[in-house]
């Protein structure tokens, strides 16, 4: 008996065990996931304004709040990202020379209004005001030398154009607006592109020359009436 009390006595004067504080769970900041489209904007934004070699990704992450890692895991490296970007402006000139033509093909109800409607065409590709366009575009191109990414990006962009022209031209054929014997319908797409794009060397030598605009649409209607037109108008 006596044993049990002295052992409830000294439980009684036992100091007590502080229990563990509590772990502090520390809450992760949530990352910014990037929205692609809105990266790209914003790529191709810079750009205009301060070429590649003035481009910094630091500008782009204080206007989108997107991490570094989160960048380069979207589009692998700065390179990833140009390439893109370049791709995207590429895409929107694919477009709008596509839309063009094709409203030019489906409004036109014979050959003849067909042709009217691509000299006007003509005249308008060599406006003063496509010339930035022209020169974005070549510029463009020109960076895929010795970058395969690039080169990846735009040949798709390129081959949806040339197929796109390719199957306008095959749709007005079947329709007898044109009359494309000696050449296939990808190589007259393929020639058409070169011959407006070859327009920058003419700007490149003087963009306010008017009279040789006025002879260099001349030159290139008498290209596109030989090429699709030929023995199908009588003038």
């Amino acid at each position: 008996m006596a044993s049990a009390r002295r052992e409830k006595r000294a439980a009684r004067v036992a100091p007590k065990v502080a229990k563990p504080a509590k772990t502090a769970v520390r809450i992760r900041a949530k990352r910014n996931t990037p929205n692609k489209d809105h990266i790209l904007e914003v790529t191709i934004e810079l750009l205009e304004r301060s070429g590649e070699h003035g481009f910094r990704i630091e500008d782009l992450q204080a206007r989108t709040k997107i991490s570094k890692s989160s960048l380069y895991l979207a589009f692998g490296s700065r390179d990833g990202l140009l390439a893109a970007a370049y791709a995207r402006m590429f895409a929107a000139q694919v477009m709008e020379s596509i839309s063009g033509l094709q409203s030019v093909v489906e409004m036109a109800r014979n050959a003849k209004e067909l042709r009217v409607s691509l000299h006007a065409a003509t005249a308008f590709v060599a406006a003063p005001e496509r010339h930035k366009s022209r020169l974005d575009r070549t510029s463009i191109i020109a960076g895929v030398r010795g970058r395969p990414e690039f080169r990846e990006y735009l040949s798709q962009a390129q081959r949806d154009l040339t197929a796109a022209i390719t199957r306008l031209l095959e749709i007005a054929r079947h329709r007898e607006l044109i009359n494309l014997r000696l050449h296939s319908p990808r190589v007259a797409a393929q020639f058409i592109q070169a011959v407006t794009l070859g327009r920058v060397i003419a700007e490149i030598e003087d963009l306010d020359d008017e009279e040789n605009r006025a002879e260099w649409v001349v030159a290139v209607n008498d290209f596109i009436d030989r090429l699709l037109f030929d023995g199908l108008i009588d003038d």
